[in-house]
């Protein structure tokens, strides 16, 4: 189960820096991007949500329950016409200068989650205060802190390793994003040791090293294309050939898609052709050359290659070029077609990674809006 602890004032909604308290409906107004953060969140990260808050002296004369409990309900009544419900809501009452055992940074009310089958990798703590983030690192989550002029900056050393600060809610579904769609894949035979790192939805930053100069470059646009963070170190026995580096590349990589595709709920699940009646193929160019490539994320791994390519390029034969795009199909339980024409080699192969990033990219593009399994048959 995955968790967010997410506090109220100052983080769901603006704080009024005269009371610090949200008693009038004139004073409710939710933080930029918190609705459809939330609903991402839950449609399609997955995660349930608990709201935890202090109210310092609520039902008090100086804080009635009818101030509070007026704009609560509003709050959660915008909340749920968007399908943003809550696993759980936590007050604390008491006040700062003399607090309850409950009261946060205390634990205590969420120690039914944390002791439950709760993913801790996954889970966090989102707050304005260092009480928010002094919370998370008790409970040993990490805590995403929006920070807030309210309230000082300063962290003590023991949470700031527990503590990533972000500026926006829209920095924070970026977060979870590279949380939920991240994967780690280590290959390691008697002839290659290959590592690497893929965010799926990253910003297209690539640090590739596999010793073959031109590999690294594919490898770069490819990443580059399909919107990917991918980090990949190979170290093969290119004293013999380069053939055992490009297969065992490509199988990491297949697994590294696979391991993403273990939740495709909302995907796209095709890329790169229309939503039409009629299928209408786009095409990608590379100066004289064309490529056409498309890709169902079927679970079933095959590839068909119809690509006229009669050199070797960058010391890599064609029938290698080959074998790494069926390996990276069957590896990565995906069906590939590719077909190029061209009259250079090399800008042939290119425009096959390009179409190849820009066709996976397209395919696992999501939306929270039909967060289901793009099948008749409920699984893929």
């Amino acid at each position: 189960m995955r968790y967010l602890f997410i506090d109220r004032d100052g983080t769901l909604i603006e704080e009024p820096p005269d009371t610090q308290q949200i008693d009038s409906y004139e004073k409710l107004r939710l933080l930029p991007g918190v609705i459809s953060t939330l609903k991402w969140a839950q449609q399609v990260g997955g995660y349930q949500l608990v709201m935890i808050t202090n109210q310092d002296g609520l039902g008090t004369a100086s804080f009635p329950d009818e101030a509070f409990w007026g704009p609560q309900r509003l709050l959660l009544d915008i909340l749920a016409s968007e399908g943003i419900t809550w696993a759980g809501i936590h007050i604390d009452r008491s006040p700062a200068a003399s607090p309850s055992f409950y009261r946060k940074p205390s634990p205590l009310l969420l120690l039914p989650y944390v002791t439950g089958a709760i993913d801790k990798e996954r889970s966090f703590v989102i707050g304005d205060r260092v009480s928010d983030m002094e919370l998370a690192c008790r409970l040993r989550l990490r805590g995403l802190w929006l920070p807030n002029p309210l309230h000082p900056r300063g962290l003590p050393p023991a949470i700031a390793p527990f503590v990533e600060e972000v500026p926006s809610w829209a920095e924070i579904r970026r977060v979870l994003e590279s949380v939920l769609f991240t994967t780690r894949v280590h290959r390691r035979t008697r002839e290659t040791d290959v590592c690497l790192n893929l965010t799926l939805y990253g910003r297209g930053a690539t640090q590739i090293h596999t010793g073959i100069g031109f590999l690294d470059h594919m490898l770069t646009l490819l990443g580059y294309h399909a919107g990917w963070d991918l980090t990949l170190e190979a170290k093969g026995d290119l004293h013999v050939d380069s053939h055992h580096t490009v297969e065992d590349v490509a199988i990491a990589l297949g697994q590294a898609l696979r391991n993403i595709q273990a939740d495709k709920r909302g995907i796209h699940r095709y890329g790169q052709s229309a939503e039409a009646s009629t299928p209408i193929w786009r095409a990608l160019p590379m100066d004289e050359s064309l490529a056409l490539v498309a890709v169902d994320l079927s679970g079933r791994g095959y590839a068909h290659w119809e690509v006229a390519l009669s050199e070797g390029v960058g010391s890599i034969a064609p029938a290698l070029w080959k074998h790494f795009f069926e390996t990276l199909a069957r590896e990565g339980h995906f069906t590939l077609h590719l077909w190029a024409r061209g009259a250079e080699g090399h800008h042939m192969v290119e425009a096959l990674f390009k179409g190849l990033g820009r066709a996976l990219r397209e395919a696992f593009r999501r939306s929270y809006d039909q967060p289901t399994v793009p099948s008749t048959k409920g699984v893929l």
